[in-house]
């Protein structure tokens, strides 16, 4: 059986970023392929990524652009307002050590791992793995230490909506080097268009290449009787989501059951409110049970479609970055745009409609098997 390597990190404690490793080593082994992911050793941090290289070219970045100091340095303090407790490390951890297969190498292992006939093909996806505004451009997810012939992109995220000239140069030449390119938002494929002036298919995020009853064997449920509304945000909600969120809850005599981040706006409204210390198999579990999702979270969105739910995409532009192109991508090919909210001033309760997941469905499985036939075809090239 022919070996593949996805190159990924499976540390951040990120519910989208584990779950999609996940689906794309079960989609490759699905094609009759042996899959992994790789990476490399010498991360002198257990949850992030702090490799030395690393840490040293992002500040000869910010020595040399000065102007970044102000962006990275809201960027650092919003990633440090975010507490994950130790039993949701744990959590996420055994789900990495149970689910995926993982092997680290060191750099100049991994140099001669992919000149050898050890490993088939390197597939580098997928997530914000080309986020355009990086301090450091990172040659691992671009495949740069593999023979060019075994080179594929599948559904990598640009995350932004530009891209800034102190990056244009290095990523323009590491993405023409990439012999099978796909790109996960119709926005990402304008930038590469522009960077390298060929047109590449935009394809399905992983977790939505796998089967509905995949998930189900994975997911970890929450013994409650109570129902709830569950609110997965990235960045904490403005002051006027989270007072929609709670006349919600009061109205309709729901719990809210919050990940990640504490609204305190809807508890100073005294919502019945539970905060839980969910891992990656308690998240699936959890939206499947919710009466509605409400999530800034691009993840939190496709698991909301995958298990049918209602839900509304939160536009998410609370940080120094609009990163919102990836929802509205994904919402516009299934029609769902109506499910997408712009904060406003409106105090109107979330209603929930109903979604007609038949028709999306449709939309759905088109896109699905038009991004494994690219897989495929790539990894059989």
């Amino acid at each position: 059986m022919k070996k593949v390597a996805v190159i990924n990190r499976t540390n951040l404690k990120n519910y989208g970023s584990v779950l999609q490793c996940y689906a794309l080593c079960k989609s490759i082994s699905d094609m009759g392929y042996d899959s992994e992911i790789i990476w490399v050793t010498g991360n002198v941090s257990k949850n992030f990524d702090f490799r030395p290289v690393k840490i040293i070219s992002s500040l000869f970045k910010l020595i040399t652009h000065p102007s970044l100091w102000k962006s990275t340095f809201k960027t650092v303090k919003e990633v440090n307002a975010i507490v994950i407790s130790e039993e949701i490390m744990e959590k996420y951890d055994e789900f990495v050590s149970q689910e995926i297969t993982q092997t680290l190498y060191s750099q100049k292992e991994l140099r001669e791992k992919a000149k050898s006939d050890e490993y088939y093909k390197f597939v580098c996806g997928s997530d914000q793995i080309w986020c355009s505004t990086t301090l450091y451009v990172d040659p691992l997810m671009y495949l740069q230490f593999a023979p060019k012939e075994k080179r594929i992109a599948y559904a990598p995220s640009i995350g932004r909506d530009f891209i800034p000239n102190y990056n244009r140069r290095i990523m323009k030449k590491f993405i023409s080097e990439i012999p099978s390119v796909s790109i996960r938002e119709e926005v990402g494929r304008e930038l590469i268009k522009s960077l390298i002036d060929k047109d590449v298919p935009v394809v399905v995020d992983p977790t939505l290449l796998i089967a509905k009853e995949n998930w189900d064997f994975l997911k970890r449920k929450y013994e409650t009787e109570r129902k709830y509304i569950l609110c997965y945000f990235l960045d904490i909600p403005s002051k006027n989501t989270q007072h929609r969120i709670a006349k919600t809850a009061k109205e309709k005599g729901l719990t809210i059951v919050a990940l990640y981040n504490q609204l305190r706006i809807c508890e100073e409204e005294d919502c019945n409110i539970l905060y839980l210390s969910a891992g990656p198999r308690e998240f699936l579990g959890l939206i499947e049970d919710a009466e509605m999702v409400i999530t800034d979270s691009y993840h939190g969105m496709l698991f909301s479609i995958i298990y049918q739910k209602k839900f509304w995409s939160i536009e998410r532009a609370y940080t120094i970055y609009d990163q919102s192109s990836r929802q509205r991508s994904l919402l516009t090919q299934v029609n769902l745009m109506d499910r997408y909210l712009i904060d406003s001033v409106t105090t109107e309760i979330f209603d929930d409609s109903i979604i007609d997941y038949s028709k999306v469905d449709i939309k759905i499985k088109e896109f699905q098997q038009n991004s494994l036939i690219y897989l495929r075809n790539s990894l059989e090239s």
